[in-house]
């Protein structure tokens, strides 16, 4: 029998590994745990915790900096894959106990994050629909985790795309991000290798006139309205996954996240006149309002029209193709975050968004938005790229029940 974690300690480490991340407290857990006085801190984080078995990624306020790593085992026999998963998590979970508690500084002696608060560090983990099948588990996975088709607006590129395993790290200051991020994953430098990773950020609420306003991309546009709140009785159908079949019931409580590296031509962009932004989008630049509202979240008019009988909210419009009423209902968590990585060698810039989207299922959801974009014709696909993109699962990990509790091994 060969020593280490079987295949059964895969979601057990995971158990484990995402217990202060996926359970309640996760994201607020390290500075009730050191008793953070910041008024900075004060402004933008709830003193609620968020509901049971939410990852960080998923609650409220949204923090200021990620990072979201895609990892590959190192190893693709079933045998070594389920051996070298479980070993994995293991590691991790060895830490973010602790990291979440005390901070990296906690952890490492000399850490860069020394002196620095806590900032809401939060670290949620995702398994890639591949590691289930090279782990053996290929009748385990559920159907939600399959990749999406293809849409009119990828050029996903093979390097940025897939993962067995995710790791997200989010926080409110970068050097917090940058310094956990690096540490767990040269926990694991001997069993799994970064495939790819992107960090991203938005405005910092303690910099914003208004703290509790969505957050604008590098677009000038704001990302994010009208998403389905923890609170609301709409938010589970939406976003927690529900399986009838009892091959896959581990995830039953959890969620999928499509995680898209979307690169946008700014220059471009921003030749347009601030209408025309406005009728690509479908949204008022100054307030975020559907055009003909008066509000952010008012419920876009499709039916309206202009003097002349065209539609006040143009037919390519982004919003139009992508609302619920266009979709058969269509609904997801979204979080979207800028990222800037400079200029490349051919003098383009290299900027854009890292979007996650949390749902129920992909097919329902994110893929039911895409084909309405690709059908309708968006408007926005002359200014964006989809570059890269995965789907992870996410599971419950529910405060108080066993390591093991939501085993999806037999």
């Amino acid at each position: 029998m060969s020593a280490g974690p079987s295949r059964r300690g895969i979601l057990a480490g995971m158990g484990a590994a995402g217990a202060a991340g996926l359970a309640a407290g996760g994201l607020w857990g390290a500075g009730a745990a050191r008793q953070d006085p910041d008024p900075a801190r004060e402004m933008t984080l709830s003193r609620s915790g968020p509901r049971e078995g939410l990852p960080p990624a998923l609650v409220t306020p949204t923090p200021a900096h990620v990072h979201v790593v895609a990892l590959d085992l190192t190893e693709d026999a079933p045998k070594g894959s389920a051996h070298r998963a479980g070993r994995v998590l293991e590691l991790w979970q060895q830490d973010i106990d602790a990291l979440h508690g005390d901070g990296l500084d906690g952890v490492v002696e000399g850490a860069p994050t020394l002196g620095l608060r806590p900032a809401s560090l939060g670290v949620t983990l995702g398994l890639g629909g591949a590691l289930l099948d090279r782990a053996g588990l290929a009748e385990r996975r559920p159907d939600a985790l399959a990749r999406p088709p293809a849409f009119a607006a990828d050029r996903l590129r093979p390097e940025l795309c897939d993962g067995d395993l995710m790791l997200h790290v989010g926080a409110e200051d970068p050097v917090v991000v940058s310094a956990v991020v690096r540490h767990l994953v040269g926990r694991v430098r001997d069993h799994a290798r970064v495939r790819w990773a992107l960090p991203g950020f938005q405005r910092h609420a303690v910099t914003a006139e208004d703290p509790s306003a969505t957050p604008r991309n590098l677009m000038g546009q704001i990302d994010g309205t009208v998403n389905p709140h923890p609170r609301e009785a709409v938010f589970a159908p939406q976003v927690l996954a529900a399986h009838t079949d009892p091959a896959t019931a581990w995830m039953d409580g959890g969620s999928y996240v499509v995680v898209r590296r979307i690169r946008m031509a700014l220059d471009g962009w921003f030749d347009l006149s601030p209408e025309d932004r406005e009728r690509v989008v479908g949204r008022r630049l100054d307030d975020g309002a559907p055009l003909g509202g008066t509000r952010e979240d008012d419920r876009p008019d499709l039916a309206a029209r202009d003097g002349d009988g065209n539609p006040v909210i143009p037919a390519d419009a982004h919003i139009r193709l992508a609302s619920p009423e266009n979709t058969l209902g269509a609904r997801m968590l979204r979080r979207g975050f800028n990222y800037d990585l400079g200029w490349g060698p051919d003098g383009r810039a290299n900027t854009g968004l890292l979007f996650t989207a949390w749902q129920a299922d992909p097919r329902t959801a994110f893929t039911a938005v895409q084909r309405a974009l690709d059908e309708g014709g968006d408007a926005l696909n002359a200014h964006i790229v989809h570059e890269g993109g995965a789907v992870f699962a996410v599971p419950p990990i529910r405060e108080g029940e066993p390591r093991a509790a939501h085993d999806l091994w037999p």
